[in-house]
């Protein structure tokens, strides 16, 4: 009984310890975008300095009043 309750005390800790690992890839952030027309592959699109963002790939255009991204 002891061996079974250690094995399922250390799977719970490797998946508490793993969890947070897993949060920061799953929400990847990447760059911040200039105005006008985006060279980088991905980036983020902010309005202003708020924390709102639209991902924004190269070759669209970055208003960066509104945080939008457009072509």
């Amino acid at each position: 009984m002891r061996p079974v309750l250690l094995v399922f005390a250390l799977l719970g800790l490797s998946f508490l310890v793993t969890e947070p690992v897993s949060a920061a890839i799953k929400f990847k952030r990447f760059p911040h975008c200039p105005e006008g027309l985006v060279t980088k592959r991905t980036c983020e699109c902010h309005a202003g300095t708020s924390g709102r963002y639209r991902f924004c790939h190269a070759g669209n255009s970055c208003d960066t009043r509104t945080g939008t991204c457009h072509k």
